[in-house]
């Protein structure tokens, strides 16, 4: 035999069975994409059990994903079997490739936050897209390994859909075995539908088990169901101006300068003030021998912009998943700067290491009434720049110098600090970074103490550490695993919770003074203008110094960013929550359980009472915005600040820009 017509005739043959392949496979692309769906979201549930040691529980978790799916598989395919048109075989392919993406959306998720993805998550995504985009970019950077896992497959579907779509074939049906496949399918969903409520349920609805149990795409649908905590589109609160505080200075009140260091994202576990063996923070341990250390201080809302309008304004912010707080308003809100200047002749500013565009930050600076804001880009020094959000903060100093040396008033100063902010990047200089998200994060603590001290020392070269109140608190924490959870958002637990809060005030504050009752972020103002010499009595803030005296009895309100993640308030040692995804009450004693290890069982009537008590405190933050529905505004002479409803955005402009449609500072 001639070998030259071996290699064309084996050639020939699989050519055509290549082309047979692919056409069987593109008759039923909708079917291929289903089962990509589904092996993405059994391998991301696998490896989530396999992280926190609950292999135990992983059937329980992937009998609702595999009943999902098998059943959406049924419809699809009945479709194209009953209406067999390109048009109703196109369709089949999109609905199962949305499915495809949201379960590859939803494994990248689970695998950062140890959660499943919520629709509402993706707001970001829409309202800042650069900084959205970028952040994702940084986070797949930071875990090549899953990154790759689920890049690679997702560039090949895509490029799967496309080629489906524009070569879409109808598929040909073997009635008989295709009828028979139907009916072996439905009875797999009854059979689980039958077996699953069986088995085992979740330990704790908020633990690495939490929400597992249910499918993504179901419980992604079930969220927009979720109307519990739904903002009145017409709320009834205010927030007063400037010139609506009722606040008057006592006789012989200090003029001491103010020194506020906000900590971004700062577990208390991990500084000295929780242990005194750590040695992350031995500044912050030191300023809080040398004045007040509050040990059970609470984050009002988790989320750095509403943290910090609680922090300065000594109100809650409106805890729904917005950004209200940025919209540029026509009178300033009543807040500690603008008491201090317009009550005692304050000059203010804030300064910040993050960029000024991420999430409006001018617009609620603004709104706060600050006459200055220094941020990232001010130094027009890119080298300086420390992860997609910071810079290094030590390059603050001499900005921070010149202005306090720029006038003799006495002066209040915000310094917010965002090294610990994800990425957790410190500079080149001060060491190599760790390569593990938990070393990098204890590594940026550690930093930042070292920028406080150094704060503190420059204060200290223009002699004025003696006559300034030194401030250090958390904005919130941070979730590194402790309870299955990563990051903040829709966390509730101790990590994210609790945080630092100290004050040195030299002659108004006894040295390793501890205040032991429960305290708020939302008391940080009424504590020190009471520190100051003011009367806040007739002020009614919603926070109290807790200098004084506080009731056992008061409760201490929280909540997350998320619409969809639990609320609460702690009482006393008691911690009670909400969750409205699975319409849960819980209570821990963190008095015996401070590492919220077992949940306490409610009544009905009592669990009512507390979910009751809880909405309406969240549903009561939401307050109104004294500024037409859109608009925009030129802020601090260089920020051009859009808004639409409870949502803005800035961007850069030239320093060359003056005033504005806000009457911008």
């Amino acid at each position: 035999m001639n070998p030259e017509h071996v290699h064309p005739f084996d050639t020939v043959k699989f050519v055509q069975s290549w082309h047979l392949s692919s056409d069987f496979i593109i008759k039923r692309a909708h079917s291929v994409f289903i089962f990509i769906a589904l092996f993405c979201t059994l391998a991301v549930k696998l490896f989530h059990a396999a992280r926190y040691g609950l292999l135990n529980e992983y059937i329980s978790w992937i009998l609702s994903d595999v009943a999902f799916f098998v059943f959406m598989e049924v419809i699809l395919s009945l479709a194209c079997f009953r209406w067999p048109k390109r048009w109703i075989v196109r369709t089949a392919i999109i609905i199962a490739s949305v499915l495809c993406i949201w379960s590859v959306m939803n494994a990248g998720w689970l695998i950062r936050t140890g959660t499943q993805i919520l629709p509402r998550v993706l707001l970001p995504l829409f309202r800042s897209p650069a900084n959205a985009l970028y952040m994702i970019g940084v986070n797949l950077i930071k875990m090549p390994k899953a990154s790759f896992l689920l890049l690679c497959p997702s560039v090949v579907a895509l490029t799967f859909l496309f080629y489906a779509l524009a070569r879409t074939r109808i598929p040909n049906y073997n009635r008989h075995r295709f009828l028979t496949r139907v009916v072996f399918c439905l009875a797999l969903v009854l059979f689980i539908l039958i077996v699953r409520p069986t088995l085992p349920q979740r330990r704790s609805p908020q633990a690495a088990s939490a929400g597992m149990q249910f499918n993504a795409q179901i419980k992604a649908l079930m969220s927009l169901m979720v109307k519990d905590y739904s903002p009145s589109p017409n709320p009834e609160r205010k927030i007063p101006s400037r010139d609506q505080l009722d606040i008057t200075v006592e006789f012989g009140h200090t003029n001491h300068n103010l020194v506020i260091v906000v900590l971004e994202g700062v577990q208390y576990r991990y500084t000295s003030l929780a242990d005194e063996s750590c040695e992350l923070t031995p500044f912050l341990k030191d300023i809080s021998v040398q004045g007040v250390e509050f040990t059970n201080t609470r984050s009002s809302l988790t989320h750095t912009t509403k943290a910090l309008f609680a922090l300065l304004t000594g109100r809650f912010p409106s805890a729904s998943q917005d950004i209200a707080e940025t919209v540029p308003v026509v009178k300033s809100y009543a807040s500690l700067a603008t008491v201090l200047s317009d009550k005692l002749n304050f000059r203010t500013a804030f300064f910040q290491s993050a960029k000024g565009d991420f999430e409006g930050r001018p617009g609620l600076v603004y709104n706060l009434g600050y006459q200055k804001f220094w941020c990232r880009e001010d130094l027009n020094d890119p080298n300086c720049y420390v992860g997609y959000l910071g810079c290094d903060e030590f390059s603050m100093l001499k900005p921070v110098s010149e202005w306090i040396k720029s006038d003799e008033r006495p002066f209040f100063l915000t310094v917010l600090c965002s090294v610990t902010h994800d990425p957790y990047e410190v500079p080149e200089w001060f060491g190599t970074p760790d390569r593990e998200p938990l070393g990098r994060y204890k590594q940026a603590i550690s930093y930042t103490d070292k920028f406080l001290a150094a704060l503190d020392v420059e204060l200290k070269r223009l002699n004025l550490d003696d006559e300034t109140i030194f401030c250090v608190i958390g904005d919130h924490g941070e979730a590194f695993g402790e309870h299955g959870l990563l990051g903040h958002e829709r966390i509730s637990f101790e990590e994210v919770l609790h945080v630092p809060f100290c004050v040195r005030a030299p002659l108004l504050i006894e040295p390793r003074t501890k205040v032991k009752h429960q305290v708020s972020s939302i008391d940080l103002t009424p504590t020190l203008l009471g520190l100051l010499g003011f009367d806040i009595e007739k002020a009614n803030f919603d926070g109290v110094n807790v200098l004084n005296s506080v009731s056992d009895d008061r409760r201490i309100f929280f909540a997350g960013w998320m619409q969809e993640g639990p609320a609460g308030y702690i009482q006393g040692n008691r911690k009670y929550i909400y969750d409205p995804m699975y319409k849960m009450t819980y209570i821990y004693d963190l008095g015996i359980d401070p590492h919220e290890q077992m949940r306490m069982e409610v009544s009905q009537e009592q669990s009512k009472d507390i979910a009751d008590d809880i909405i309406k405190w969240r549903k009561n933050t939401i307050f109104q915005i004294d500024q037409k529905a859109s608009g925009h505004a030129i802020l601090f002479n260089k920020w051009n600040c859009r808004w639409t409803q409870r949502v803005s955005s800035t961007k850069l402009i030239q320093d060359e820009i003056e005033g504005g449609a806000g009457n911008g500072k």
